[in-house]
């Protein structure tokens, strides 16, 4: 008997839009001669994890999370910017943006904190495994 598998996708963008960081990192200064480094991840791996439940009765959605990220790397805080409009992908974008890791962001020597805006996309994408019969 074939049994199959069929697997929901999380997506987070990794290149994360920043928003204003109220001056404590000049943006316009990246495409100029200054030495600039945003965060980036620390990991690849996410820890937004789509519930079973939610994929099989269709719902999908976008959260759009605005993340602040301290000078250690962490996200010291997190706020909800724009709702997927369930309070369950909600709710599971919020609590896994907390467990980020990024290496922090840069302005010339100094590590510095910034405000980075992060989005969250629950998507069915599906794939299929099958399991070859015994």
């Amino acid at each position: 008997m074939k049994r199959v598998l069929i697997l929901g996708v999380v997506l987070a963008t990794v290149a994360v839009a920043y928003a204003a960081a109220g001056g404590r990192l000049d943006l316009a200064g990246l495409t100029g001669r200054s030495s600039q480094r945003l965060p980036a991840l620390r990991s690849q791996e996410l820890p937004f994890r789509y519930p079973v439940t939610l994929w099989r009765e269709g719902v999908e959605g976008e959260v759009l999370l605005r993340i602040h990220i301290n000078e250690a790397g962490t996200v010291d805080s997190v706020e909800l910017h724009r709702s997927s409009g369930h309070a369950r992908l909600d709710e599971i974008a919020l609590t896994g943006a907390r467990k980020l890791k990024y290496h922090p962001a840069l302005k010339g020597e100094e590590v510095v904190a910034v405000w980075a805006m992060l989005p969250v996309r629950f998507q069915r994408n599906s794939v299929t495994v099958a399991a070859e019969e015994e």
